[in-house]
């Protein structure tokens, strides 16, 4: 009996390791999507204040603002700011592939997107 008990609570243990590591795993991969929008500044937001929007980024994260995503005219965070490509496509128009946690997004790639044509 005590063997049977034993083995129960090996058995139990491994599952209570195992499956909230692979339910954090699947979760992570599944909550991977595709955005479009502008890479901007906490300062500005949707709207830049100076210049182009790339100088009124580069200059707003100099002076301490944060990278932020813009998309659908929302402002989410980006909660990888040492992202190396952040610099490279300061305001401009971008397809990126992260994962959102509420109101942040973290960034596993940009890539640039031409800008839509006006009919």
């Amino acid at each position: 009996m005590n063997k049977i008990m034993v083995s129960l609570a090996g058995l139990v243990l491994a599952a209570g390791i195992w499956l909230p590591a692979n339910a954090r795993a699947a979760g992570a991969s599944a909550a991977r999507h595709v955005y479009y929008g502008n890479i901007s500044d906490s300062m500005c937001g949707a709207k830049h204040m100076m210049g182009n929007a790339r100088q009124c980024t580069l200059s707003c994260v100099k002076g301490g603002a944060k990278y932020v995503f813009v998309t659908g005219g929302r402002v989410v965070k980006i909660a990888n700011q040492n992202f190396a490509s952040l610099p490279r496509f300061a305001g401009d128009h971008v397809k990126v592939i992260g994962t959102r946690h509420g109101g942040s997004i973290t960034i596993s790639q940009i890539a640039p997107v031409a800008s839509r044509r006006r009919k």
